[in-house]
C-alpha cells in the first residue's frame, strides 16, 4: 500500500524471454504490481512496471506518459493490468495498436465504468482526490468514449468476488470485490473470464491469481 510518489520510476527486469508490462490502478504506485512483476520475470519473462499519474493528470496524457516509457520493441510485449491500469490499456492499444502485441491479462477491471466515481462526480472532495483520471472512470466515460478490444487482442481478465471493503456494497447487484462487480469486468473483445477469491485492492498478490496470469501468458 506504497502511496505514489514523484520519485517513483520504471522498474525493469531484464531477461531475454517476451516482455510483460504492467500498470496499477488508480492511486496505487509501483510497488502494487511489483511482487507480480518478480513472479513474472523468475519465469523467463523480461518486466517493465510502470508508474504514472493516475490522478493528476487525464487519461490522454496518462497514454501518452505510458507509450513513451514502453517505446517500439521487437520483442513481444504482453500487458497485465490492475483496475485502472486496464482502462490506460484500452486506450493505449486504440491509440498505440503497434505497442500491445501480446497477450492481454487484466485484473479487476472497471471495463463498463465504476458506480463509486459516479457517486462522487459531484462531489468537491471526490473530484479534487481522485483527479481527472480517476473521474474518468465513471460509466457514462467508459461506455460512451472508450471502446473494447479488436478480434486481434488476445484479453483474459480475472475479478474477484470478495469484499474487504463492504462501505460500497450498496452500490453493487451481484458478485463484487468490493470496488467493482464481476459483471463489470466484462470487456468487447474478452476472450476469458475467471472469477477468485479475491478482494480489489489485494488481487494481484493472490498465489492464485499469480498462478493464472502466468499460466495464461505462457498458454
Amino acid at each position: 500500500m506504497i502511496p505514489p510518489l514523484p520519485w517513483h520510476r520504471p522498474r525493469l527486469r531484464p531477461s531475454p524471454g517476451d516482455r510483460v508490462v504492467l500498470l496499477h490502478g488508480l492511486w496505487r504506485s509501483v510497488w502494487a504490481m511489483d511482487g507480480l512483476a518478480s513472479t513474472l520475470n523468475d519465469e523467463g519473462f523480461e518486466t517493465l512496471n510502470i508508474p504514472y499519474a493516475s490522478f493528476r493528470k487525464t487519461l490522454d496524457e496518462i497514454v501518452d506518459d505510458v507509450a513513451d516509457v514502453i517505446g517500439s520493441s521487437r520483442r513481444r510485449t504482453h500487458f497485465v493490468t490492475h483496475s485502472m491500469g486496464g482502462i490506460v490499456l484500452r486506450c493505449l492499444a486504440l491509440r498505440h495498436p503497434g505497442l500491445v502485441t501480446g497477450k492481454i491479462v487484466m485484473l479487476a477491471p472497471p471495463n463498463q465504468g465504476s458506480e463509486i466515481i459516479d457517486w462522487l462526480e459531484d462531489s468537491p472532495l471526490g473530484r479534487w482526490s481522485l483527479g481527472p483520471g480517476g473521474m474518468s472512470l465513471s460509466t457514462k466515460t467508459i461506455r460512451e468514449k472508450i471502446p473494447g478490444f479488436s478480434d486481434q487482442h488476445d484479453v483474459s481478465v480475472i475479478m474477484g468476488r470478495n469484499c474487504s471493503i463492504p462501505f460500497f456494497q450498496s452500490f453493487f447487484k451481484g458478485e463484487n470485490d468490493g470496488i467493482v462487480t464481476v459483471e463489470g469486468g466484462k470487456v468487447a473483445g474478452m476472450g476469458k473470464m475467471e472469477v477468485v477469491d479475491g478482494d480489489h485492492t489485494f488481487l494481484m498478490s493472490e498465489p492464485v491469481v499469480r498462478e493464472k496470469v502466468l499460466n495464461l501468458l505462457e498458454a
